[in-house]
């Protein structure tokens, strides 16, 4: 199993995987939040990082899941990217969440799985006027 790291700031890294444990309880245990204080320290977070990322591995690499790319927490994990070993994702939405479990459920790379959980949070957003018309006129 490839351990995910929530990474946010505020309590969105907590809130988010708690929605998604409570859509999918399975998700216990494959993913922990990290929320950082509006006010961070980056020395100080930076430390937790590293011992969080230290305490998930398991030797199959770890993902990172972030709120935006070039924002804080981003950058926070940045210096920890490691090929086959640390891969982050920005963008971290709901459904790439709830996509997790029935990913973890296959033998995929850490490469895989991050391809799969951007995938499935790109597929998530609509604007829902345009995706309803195109269904109703029978092309979508």
């Amino acid at each position: 199993m490839i351990p995910v790291l929530v990474l946010t700031h505020g309590n969105l890294a907590s809130e988010l995987l708690q929605a998604a444990q409570t859509i999918d309880p399975s998700l216990e245990g494959q993913a922990a939040a990290m929320s950082l204080p509006w006010d961070v320290d980056s020395d100080e977070a930076s430390r937790s990082l590293k011992k969080q990322l230290r305490e998930l591995d398991q030797g199959e690499g770890t993902l990172v899941l972030t709120d935006m790319f070039g924002g804080t927490a981003t950058n926070l994990a940045l210096p920890y990217l490691e090929r086959e070993k640390i891969e982050i994702v920005t963008g971290v939405n709901l459904p790439m969440l709830v996509k997790l479990s029935s990913l973890q459920g296959r033998s995929l790379s850490l490469d895989e799985m991050a391809a799969g959980l951007t995938a499935a949070g790109q597929k998530s957003i609509r604007v829902a006027s345009e995706f309803l018309h195109a269904k109703a006129s029978g092309s979508g």
